[in-house]
């Protein structure tokens, strides 16, 4: 597997200080890469600039070797049709049904779709989301849970080769991050490269191959995720262990986490 995104150097100034300092790191294609560590680290900018949505005011973002910066609209609309991106709090657009923001990415990045295709590509994506009956509502009238699970469905319907996730099953109950988790694995199977902030050791566990630890703005360690999560460092146990002290509950087989055995 090669690396479609690498950063060199990355730091980002936010209020006045470095989010991000000095971050080196490779997204590589087709695997699962999550990012880990506490609140206020630098998770979710770091998330933000591998996607091109904030360019870096210091260092490189490159995608399979291209600087973000030199490429031309043509090559970042390719991009942008064949990724998707879920943020924390969902964004999904207020003033639009559930449909119409699902529909919104086809219409815009597979413009050759007719409207009976994009129609029923969106009710069956609804469905698979446990969201059939609610094509009509707007975003106020659903859940917490059930606004993150039509925002994974927005960037899940064309079909990306690369999504990233901010925080996909926080604040949710345990049924809606079963299904979120189970549509995140189906990705990963089908070869989707995987760039995601999580919390939840749960989910880091069924689909991280490679495990970022993150902690005021640098990353700490990177590797496998076997290996990392058994690093010995100090460091790292501390920025694991208040990772997982952030979680209200967890099960005790997931101190695996924090096993401190031998990879």
């Amino acid at each position: 597997m090669s690396e479609l995104i690498s950063l060199r150097g990355v730091a980002v100034l936010t209020d006045g200080h470095e989010s991000l300092c000095d971050v080196d790191l490779d997204i590589t294609e087709g695997a699962c890469t999550l990012v880990m560590g506490p609140s206020g680290s630098g998770k979710s900018t770091l998330l933000k600039v591998a996607a091109g949505l904030i360019p870096p005011d210091r260092g490189t973002v490159s995608l399979r070797g291209d600087d973000f910066g030199s490429l031309g609209e043509r090559s970042l609309l390719a991009f942008r049709r064949t990724n998707g991106f879920v943020f924390q709090d969902g964004a999904l657009w207020e003033n639009k049904s559930i449909f119409e923001n699902l529909a919104l990415p086809l219409q815009v990045h597979f413009p050759e779709l007719g409207a009976d295709e994009i129609r029923d590509r969106v009710l069956a994506m609804l469905a698979r989301g446990g969201l059939a009956d609610s094509p009509s509502l707007r975003p106020a009238q659903l859940s917490g849970g059930e606004r993150k699970i039509a925002s994974f469905l927005r960037a899940a319907i064309t079909g990306p080769s690369v999504v990233f996730l901010d925080e996909p099953t926080l604040s949710i109950d345990h049924t809606k991050t079963a299904l979120i988790t189970g549509m995140i694995r189906d990705l990963k199977a089908g070869g989707c490269t995987i760039f995601a902030v999580t919390h939840d050791p749960h989910l880091a566990s069924l689909i991280a191959d490679r495990l970022v630890v993150i902690d005021a703005g640098r990353i700490v360690v990177e590797g496998p995720f076997d290996a990392v999560k058994r690093d010995a460092d100090p460091r790292v146990r501390a920025v694991l262990a208040q990772v997982l002290g952030e979680i209200s509950s967890f099960d005790t087989d997931l101190l695996d986490l924090l096993d401190g055995g031998s990879p």
